[in-house]
C-alpha cells in the first residue's frame, strides 16, 4: 500500500518533538525526578550531562545510560560512544566553582541545547533557618559564553 506525501506530513512530528541528538544538561540528576528525566531523555536519543553533588550516584546513572541499547546513534557529539557524562555541581558552591563545572559540562559534547534546572535544596531545618526571600527565589545557573 502506497503512502501519500500528505499522510507522511501528518505523521511527521513537529521539530520540537524530535529530541534525537540534543545535548541536555540536567541539574539535580543524582536522584528523583532528575534521574528519571535523564533516563527518559536518553531513551529519546538525547545525550545527557548529568550534574549533582553526589558523583557516585551520577556515575551509576551515566553507566546505566551508556549501556542502554541504541538502534540509532545520531547527533553531532564529539564522542559518539558516550551518551551521558557526570559533572559534579553543587548549587551552594561559589560562582567560580559553578562556572568551572558548567565549562566541564560544555566541553563534554561541545555545546548544550537544553538546560533542565532541577537542582534545589531541601530539609525543614535548613528552610527554617533561611529567610523567606531566599526560600522562594529561583536557583539560576548563568550561561557561560
Amino acid at each position: 500500500m502506497a503512502v501519500s506525501s500528505e499522510q507522511l506530513a501528518i505523521n511527521k512530528p513537529d521539530p520540537w518533538q524530535d529530541l534525537r541528538g540534543k545535548i541536555v544538561m540536567v541539574t539535580g540528576a543524582s536522584s528523583g525526578i532528575g534521574w528519571e528525566f535523564c533516563i527518559a531523555l536518553a531513551k529519546s536519543g538525547c545525550r545527557i550531562i548529568a550534574t549533582a553533588r553526589r558523583m557516585n550516584r551520577l556515575k551509576s546513572l551515566c553507566d546505566e545510560i551508556n549501556n542502554l541499547d541504541r538502534q540509532e546513534k545520531e547527533g553531532e557529539a564529539r564522542n559518539p560512544r558516550v551518551w551521558a557524562v557526570a559533572v559534579e555541581l553543587d548549587v551552594n558552591a561559589d560562582g567560580s566553582t559553578i562556572k568551572a563545572s558548567v565549562r566541564k559540562a560544555w566541553e563534554a559534547f561541545g555545546h548544550i541545547d537544553v538546560l533542565i534546572n532541577n537542582a534545589g535544596i531541601r530539609g525543614i531545618q535548613l528552610m527554617m533557618s533561611l529567610n523567606s526571600c531566599f526560600c522562594f527565589s529561583p536557583i539560576v545557573l548563568g550561561v557561560i559564553v
